[in-house]
C-alpha cells in the first residue's frame, strides 16, 4: 500500500491527488483544547463523488488535537468533501471544504487495480470491485497486532511466506483478544494496549502500530479481515463503547481493502463464567446490534460477517438473530480429526442450501499440530471438504501462528488453563498443511470455479473401505470398573507389541478403534490417530511409514468418562498390507498389556511391559452395551465431488482406494488426471468410458499410499 498521503486543512480550500482504489489521508486540527476529545468530538466528512453520491466518512481522533480522514474510492476525477463536527463552533474541524482528485491507479497490487473485495451478485464468491473472481485463501493470525509477532522483522517474514504459497487473506483481532483476560500484557503492541483499562477512550498509539502492520498486508496484496473484537467484550464494555471501538475501526481502516469480522465466538461465554462453554444466546442478541451498526457506519460498505463458535450448527448465521446482516457466513467447525470431517461437511451443506443465499467458506477449521496430533493431512482434508461442498474459499490455521508463540515464549495458558501448545509461529509457518491448502487453491483457480457446483452423489467408494471388527475384543483394566457418573475422568494406558517380518515390503496399514470416550493412539511412539465417536469406530489409514521391520509397538489411552454414563471399554484392530498380497492383523485381546499411570517411554517398543497387568476381556464386537460398531457415513466420509456439469469435475477421495464416478454421459470416453493434493504432482490415469448408466472406475496407481484427486474432462 502507497504511503498515506497527509494535507492540513488550514488552507482554505485544501487540494489532494490519489489513485483510485488507495485511501487517501486527510489531517484537521482542532483550535480549542478538549478534555476528553475522544468522546467529546465527533467528526464525519461528507464526501461527493463524480456521479454526485454522498458519503459521510466518520473521522478518527489521532491523539492531541489532530483527526484524521481517509478516503478511497474505485471513481477517477475529483470528489468534494465538507466537514461536520459536533463542536460546531470549532472553526478548525467544522465546515472545513475541500476536495480529492483521483487518478487511474498504475500499479500491479490486485487490491488497488481490481478494487477491494466484494460479494458477487450471484451470491456465492467473492470478487474484487471490477467483478474478477477472488477465491479467498486465509491464514489466522488472531494476535497478529500484539507485540508478540514483532515489526518490522517477524510481521513481514511470515508476510512473505504467505504470499509466496498464494495466500489472500488474513483474519487479525483488532486488539481486544482471546485467550486471555482484558489488558493481559500478552495482548500489548509496542505502544500498548488499544484502550485505556477503564475503557474511557481508545489509544491511538496502538493502531499508529496496528497501521504498520495492516497497511503491509495491504501493500502485499492481503486483505485483512479485521475482527472487531472477541466475542465476552460485550460483557466487559457497554454498548457505547463497543460502537465507540468499531466507528474508531470503520475510520482508519473502512476505505483500506478490509473485510470485517464483527465479533470472534460471538455466542461463548468468557471461559471462567458459570455458563461456559454453552451457547450464548444474550451474546448473540448483543452482537447483532454491533453488526446493524457496523452496516450502518461503514460508508464503503465492506463485507461483515461474524465468527461463531463450534456450538451446535458451527455457522455464522447461528450468531447473529437476523441472518439477512450477514454478507457471508463464516463457519468454524471441530477442532479434530475423523470427528471434524463430518461436522464440516454438514455445516457446509446446511448453508450452502440455506437462504437468504450467501457465500460461506470455513473460517476456523481443525488447526495444524493443535495439541501436537492435527497433522498436515486433517487441513488438507479440511480444505477438500469445504471447497467441494460448496464453500468459495478457505482458511487455514497453524498452531503457533494464531497465537503468535514465539521461541522460548510461548502464549501459555489460557484462562480456562488449557494450554495448546508452544510450537513457535517461526516453526509454524512451515507446516505442511499451509502448502496442501495452497495447492488446492492453485488447482482449483484453474478452472472457472465460481461455475462449480458440489454433486456429492457423483462419486462413491467401489467396496467397503472399513475394517472389519469382528475378530477385536473389547479390553479394560479390569472386569469390575463400574464407576459412578459423579466420579473423576480417569485414564488407562494399553500396549501391544508385535514383530513385522524383515524382507517384506509395508504397502500399507490401516488403524481403527472404539473407545469410551475419548482415544489417542500410537505406533512407535509417533501419533496415530485421535478419536471419541466410537459408535462408528474412526479409521485411519495411510499409517505404513510408522511402522518398520522387527519389533513394533501400538500403544493406545484412553480417558473414560464416567459422566457419559457409558461402559469403559477399547475395542482396536491393526491391519498390515504387504505389498506380495498378505496382510497382518493385531486385534484388542487378552495379549495386551495395560497400566494405569502414564510412564515416561510407556509408548516405545524398547520398554519393558512385563510387569505391567494384563488386559482383561469385557466383551466380544457387538455385545451389549456397546452393540455392533457401525460404518462411518459414506457420503460424509467418502469421496467428495464438485465442478461443472458436462465440462469438468474434481473429486477428493480421502483414503487410497478406488471410486465409482456416476453422473457420466453414457458410453462417454472421458480423460482422469490423478492430482496428489500434498504436492500437486499430476498422473495421467487410463481413458475412462462410462457404461450405459453413466459410471466409470477410477483407481490411483498401485504405490499410492493417501488421499488423492481425481480431475475428469470431458473428451473434446
Amino acid at each position: 500500500m502507497k504511503s498515506p498521503r497527509a494535507n492540513s486543512s488550514r488552507s482554505k480550500s485544501p487540494a489532494l491527488n490519489s489513485p483510485v482504489n488507495v485511501a487517501a489521508e486527510l489531517t484537521f486540527h482542532t483550535r480549542r483544547t478538549y478534555a476528553d476529545p475522544f468522546n467529546q468530538i465527533t467528526l464525519d466528512v461528507i464526501f461527493t463523488d463524480p456521479a454526485g453520491i454522498e458519503r459521510r466518512v466518520p473521522a478518527f481522533w489521532a491523539g492531541d488535537k489532530t483527526w484524521k480522514l481517509r478516503y478511497a474510492s474505485p471513481l477517477t476525477g475529483t470528489h468534494t468533501y465538507r466537514t461536520e463536527c459536533s463542536a460546531n463552533d470549532d472553526r478548525g474541524l467544522h465546515n472545513r471544504k475541500g476536495r480529492v482528485a483521483l487518478t487511474p491507479y498504475r500499479g500491479k497490487n490486485p487490491l488497488h487495480r481490481h478494487g477491494p473485495v466484494r460479494v458477487a451478485a450471484n451470491q456465492r464468491h467473492f470478487e474484487h470491485a471490477d467483478g474478477t473472481p477472488f477465491f479467498w485463501l486465509g491464514d489466522t493470525w488472531w494476535m497478529g497486532l500484539s507485540h508478540r509477532l514483532s515489526w518490522p522483522q517477524g510481521f513481514k517474514q511470515l508476510t512473505t511466506d504467505r504470499v509466496k504459497k498464494g495466500f489472500n487473506v488474513v483474519q487479525i483481532v483488532a486488539g481486544l483478544y482471546p485467550d486471555m483476560h482484558a489488558f493481559d500484557p500478552r495482548g500489548a503492541n509496542e505502544a500498548g494496549f488499544p484502550w485505556e483499562e477503564n475503557y474511557t477512550h481508545v489509544r491511538p498509539e496502538y493502531f499508529d502500530a496496528a497501521d504498520k502492520k495492516l497497511a503491509h498486508l495491504v501493500a502485499q496484496g492481503i486483505t485483512p479481515c479485521i475482527v472487531g473484537a472477541w466475542g465476552y467484550f460485550i460483557n466487559w464494555m457497554t454498548e457505547d463503547q463497543l460502537k465507540a471501538h468499531w466507528r474508531y475501526l470503520i475510520a482508519r481502516y473502512a476505505a483500506w481493502p478490509v473485510i470485517w469480522c464483527t465479533a470472534g465466538e460471538a455466542n461463548l461465554p468468557w471461559y471462567l463464567a458459570k455458563n461456559f462453554p454453552e451457547d450464548d444466546r444474550t451474546m448473540v442478541k448483543g452482537w447483532t446490534k454491533l453488526i446493524r451498526y457496523v452496516q450502518a457506519t461503514d460508508p464503503f460498505d465492506r463485507p461483515v460477517t461474524i465468527h461463531p463458535t463450534a456450538i451446535n450448527r458451527y455457522t455464522s448465521r447461528h450468531a447473529t438473530d437476523d441472518e439477512t446482516l450477514l454478507d457471508f457466513d463464516m463457519l468454524q467447525c471441530s477442532h479434530a480429526q475423523n470427528e471434524a470431517v463430518g461436522i464440516m461437511i454438514q455445516a457446509v451443506r446446511e448453508t450452502y442450501a440455506a437462504t437468504p443465499r450467501m457465500p460461506v467458506l470455513n473460517g476456523e477449521p481443525c488447526y495444524e499440530m493443535l495439541g501436537g496430533t492435527i497433522t498436515a493431512p486433517w487441513p488438507r482434508r479440511a480444505f477438500w471438504s469445504c471447497v467441494l461442498n460448496g464453500a468459495m474459499g478457505h482458511t487455514y490455521g497453524g498452531n503457533g501462528i494464531w497465537q503468535c508463540n514465539q521461541p522460548g515464549i510461548p502464549h501459555g495458558a489460557s484462562p480456562h488453563g488449557g494450554n495448546y501448545g508452544n510450537t513457535p509461529w517461526q516453526e509454524a509457518m512451515h507446516f505442511s498443511g499451509s502448502k496442501h491448502c495452497a495447492i488446492g487453491k492453485a488447482l482449483i483457480s484453474r478452472f472457472d470455479w465460481t461455475k462449480f457446483e458440489p454433486h456429492p452423489e457423483w462419486a462413491e467408494y467401489t467396496g467397503n473401505v472399513w475394517l472389519p471388527l469382528d475378530d477385536a475384543k473389547w479390553i479394560w483394566s479390569s472386569s469390575n470398573d463400574h464407576p459412578s457418573k459423579d466420579e473423576p475422568n480417569r485414564r488407562r494406558y494399553f500396549r501391544k507389541t508385535f514383530t513385522l517380518p524383515r524382507g517384506k515390503k509395508i504397502r500399507d496399514a490401516r488403524l481403527r478403534f472404539a473407545g469410551t470416550t475419548h482415544v489417542e493412539a500410537q505406533l512407535n511412539g509417533v501419533s496415530a490417530g485421535v478419536g471419541w465417536e466410537w459408535k462408528t469406530g474412526p479409521q485411519f489409514n495411510d499409517r505404513g511409514s510408522l511402522l518398520r521391520a522387527g519389533k513394533n509397538v501400538l500403544s493406545i489411552w484412553v480417558e473414560h468418562r464416567p459422566a457419559t454414563g457409558e461402559k469403559p471399554g477399547l475395542l482396536a484392530c491393526l491391519e498390515i498390507r504387504f505389498s506380495d498380497g498378505t496382510t497382518q492383523r493385531i486385534v484388542t485381546d487378552d495379549s495386551w498389556k495395560v497400566w494405569e499411570r502414564k510412564l515416561s517411554g510407556w509408548d516405545t517398543p524398547e520398554l519393558d511391559d512385563s510387569g505391567w497387568n494384563t488386559a482383561v476381556i469385557a466383551g466380544r464386537h457387538g455385545d451389549k452395551p456397546w452393540g455392533k460398531i457401525g460404518s462411518p457415513d459414506g457420503s460424509l466420509h467418502g469421496p467428495q465431488t464438485a465442478g461443472i456439469p458436462g465440462e469438468l469435475r474434481l473429486t477428493y477421495v480421502p483414503y487410497a482406494e478406488p471410486v465409482r464416478l456416476h453422473g457420466l454421459t453414457p458410453d462417454q470416453t472421458v480423460h482422469a488426471v490423478m492430482v496428489n493434493p500434498a504436492t500437486g504432482a499430476e498422473r495421467k490415469l487410463k481413458t475412462l468410458t462410462a457404461d450405459k448408466n453413466g459410471s466409470a472406475i477410477c483407481a490411483p496407481p498401485v504405490n499410492h499410499t493417501h488421499d488423492w484427486i481425481v480431475l475428469v474432462r470431458a473428451n473434446r
